[in-house]
Formats: structure tokens, sequence, C-alpha cells
């Protein structure tokens, strides 16, 4: 039976409405992914070899070099935090190789932003009194370190340093205290999170992937000089 031409011009309509209402829930359903996780892509930072003073002691001597982060204490300065007149930082910079991603999950209310780092080199890495630096979304109300192999007793000494726009610098300096130099250490290809919980703000993740700074600590002086300028206090875990 042949249609009339008004039948075909309301069956067309339907058919253009039907398609329409499939691409809404597509692009809704799109959206809704991609909110809930994004991921930046990894890259390298720091020299290709490294060399790293290792301590002596053993767990709760606390007067030895292997315990010299497990005491921390409050760092006050005067007036403004010196971060917010340097130049900021726009490529992942370390002092040893690293590589790093930031990964983000959550909702638009809250979540976390991981900083996922990877020993690149050929040897074993201590971060022990190691200081990271970047920037974040402020107001963060949980911050934690994870490691791929085992750890322990991972304590901070740590800052936030609003910028007054939704953002704020994050200094932390890890410290940790009664394990064996092995929970303090990652090993060659082994990866180490730095996790930030908190509303997730403004920053895509390859903007605070840019912005980190990564020392760890050579010489055995803790990074003392870092955390002296830019007022950590101390956390404990």
């Amino acid at each position: 039976m042949r249609m009339s031409m008004r039948a075909r011009v309301l069956a067309g309509a339907a058919a253009v409405a039907a398609a329409t209402a499939l691409c809404w829930q597509v692009a809704d359903h799109g959206s809704t992914a991609a909110a809930a996780g994004t991921q930046s892509g990894t890259v390298n930072g720091g020299p290709d070899t490294f060399t790293q003073a290792l301590p002596t002691g053993a767990p709760s001597q606390y007067n030895s070099p292997l315990e010299r982060c497990a005491n921390g204490v409050d760092h006050p300065i005067g007036g403004g935090n010196p971060i917010l007149s340097e130049p900021a930082t726009t490529q992942f910079t370390s002092n040893v190789p690293l590589t790093v991603s930031v990964r983000g999950t959550g909702d638009q209310w809250y979540g976390d932003r991981q900083l996922v780092f990877t020993n690149r080199s050929s040897k074993s890495l201590s971060v022990d009194c190691a200081v990271l630096i970047f920037l974040g979304p402020s107001g963060s109300d949980n911050h934690s370190y994870t490691s791929t192999q085992a750890y322990g007793h991972p304590q901070q000494d740590y800052v936030e340093v609003p910028k007054g726009n939704g953002t704020s610098y994050y200094i932390a300096r890890l410290g940790f205290h009664d394990v064996v130099a092995g929970q303090r250490t990652v090993d060659a290809g082994q990866t180490f999170t730095y996790t930030l919980s908190g509303a997730p703000g403004s920053l895509t993740v390859d903007q605070i992937r840019d912005s980190i700074r990564f020392y760890a600590d050579l010489d055995l002086h803790s990074n003392n000089d870092l955390v002296s300028k830019y007022g950590t206090n101390r956390l404990t875990n």
C-alpha cells in the first residue's frame, strides 16, 4: 500500500526525533564518563643518572642518619610565602630520573588527584626526606603516599599556600620512621603515588603534572633548606 505524502513527512520527523534523542543519550553518557576520570600523558623528568648518599643506622635509632626526618618540626616564616613570588613551573622537573602522570578520579564535588611517579633509572631511589612541590585545587583535606612495593610510616612536613584563585601550592617532605631503608625506597621500574583529595577545582591534570617539582635527598641534608624556606609544618601519620 502506498504511503501518502503527509504520512511520509510525519514518519520522517519521528525518525529524526528518535535519532536526536539517541545522540543526546550518547553525549550525556560520554560527558559523565569524562567527569568521572581523567588521565594525563606521562612525561620524563630529571637526569638519566644520579648519585645518592645512603644513610647509616637502624630503625628507631633517632640520632642516626636513617631516622633524620623521623621527628620534624614546624618552620614558621614571617610575611608572605616566597613561593607566591617565584616564576610558575611549567614543566615537570626533578633531580633524579622519574616519569610522572596525573590521574583524576571522582565527580564534580569530590575526588582524588593522583601524582604517579616511576623510577626510570636502573637503581633504587630513596624517597625519604624527598620534597614535592606542585599546584593543585585549594582546600585538600587528605594527602597521602603509597607505593607498589612495601613501605612504612610516611609522615610529612607539609604546607598549603593558597594563591587566592581557587588553586594552591602544595609543599610536602616525606619523613619515614621506624622502618628499614628498603621501605623508604623505590626500586628501578617501581612506582610511588602522592594522592591529593578534595574538591576537584578547575585545574586540568596536565596543568597539575606540568607544575610538579621533585627533590630527592641526595646528600643526607634532608632538604632542610626547602622546608625552612617554605614554612612547612610537621604532620604525623
